[in-house]
């Protein structure tokens, strides 16, 4: 349970991206950042690095390269993560490859193929294909390592609990430690999900945007009409693809209609959260792209999941309105065609 309340803590340090407060966007293939940034620091693009300052960081791409002090916290996404100077409070991030290299204020939650930490911080939960605590590494409090190969060369002043190729627990086998560690790693595969579907709707946008803004206005002008029809969907897809299994040669067509409506379901979530950024952007009077108006709505539509009770409510909500928003969309298209 303690690593339960700390890690959801972590998730929460994204409200720093609250836009109550001042904040930078910035998007593009390359960025380089070499004047200090005061401000939250949003970045999404394929390559970033940060030459100067900021004071903190939120990055969704593909090569983050962090050359500069940063004041509070990093969050980042992407294809390789380089952090080469020190960060004020906590790290959450995940990509093919994380190297941390440097002093961490507070705690470090990662997750990648391989993952490299050498400098201090206050706890650490790392899953992934190799994971090294390297020589020069120190943890000040608990380590929590699962992966399929791992080397711990550095200080652990607290409890290090291990899951891989070294064994295991081993002979120190604790019970509530392993538990500890599951309930730790399905927090981190929740955080990896939300944070995957944050970059598969970038990569919507990308390829689709005349479409996706469509399915996010039919969210923002049609609302009540997208949770109509969000139910109404789910109720008829299970009806249908029900009566194709019994009729045993419709298997391969209710195979093929339920896995198109998963499709609909997981990305339903991301049509809800761009249409609550673009709203959330224009009464801050600000106009931004569509990418960082999906990204702000998002994180945001996120942290609100996590609140106990309510955060599952509103989540049926959102995904019913995003999935009824797309079904809606679609019909559109396939009748003007017609």
């Amino acid at each position: 349970m303690k690593y339960q309340l700390l890690f959801t803590g972590l998730i929460l340090l994204l409200l720093t991206l609250t836009p109550v407060y001042g904040f930078e966007i910035r998007e593009g293939d390359n960025i380089v950042i070499d004047t200090p940034i005061h401000d939250d620091l949003l970045a999404s693009g394929g390559s970033v690095t940060i030459n100067a300052p900021v004071k903190s960081l939120t990055f969704a791409g593909g090569t983050l390269i962090v050359n500069a002090p940063i004041e509070e916290n990093l969050i980042a996404a992407g294809g390789q993560i380089l952090v080469n100077a020190p960060v004020g409070v906590d790290i959450i991030a995940a990509g093919g490859k994380i190297d941390i290299t440097s002093d961490i204020g507070g705690k470090v939650l990662a997750a990648g193929g391989h993952v490299t930490m050498n400098g201090e911080a206050s706890n650490v939960a790392i899953s992934g294909g190799t994971v090294n605590l390297g020589n020069t590494s120190h943890v000040t409090g608990d380590a929590l390592i699962s992966a399929s190969g791992y080397t711990t060369r550095g200080l652990v002043e607290g409890n290090l609990t291990a899951e891989g190729d070294k064994g295991g627990f081993g002979p120190s086998f604790d019970l509530h430690k392993a538990i500890s560690l599951m309930s730790t790693i399905v927090m981190v595969m929740q955080i990896l999900f939300a944070i995957g579907m944050l970059i598969l709707g970038i990569i919507l946008i990308r390829m689709i945007p005349t479409q996706f803004r469509e399915v996010s206005n039919t969210v923002r002008n049609h609302t009540l009409m997208s949770l109509v029809s969000g139910v109404a969907g789910v109720i008829i897809a299970f009806f249908l693809i029900m009566i194709l299994l019994i009729t045993l040669i419709g298997i391969p067509i209710a195979v093929i209609i339920g896995l198109v409506f998963l499709i609909g379901l997981m990305t339903s979530t991301i049509f809800s959260g761009t249409a609550l950024g673009i709203f959330i952007t224009e009464k801050m009077g600000r106009e931004f792209s569509l990418i960082v108006s999906f990204i702000i709505g998002f994180i945001i539509l996120e942290i609100i999941f996590i609140i106990p009770i309510l955060g599952f409510f509103i989540k049926i909500i959102a995904v019913f309105i995003g999935l009824g928003a797309l079904i809606m969309t679609t019909w559109k298209m396939i009748e003007s065609q017609n």
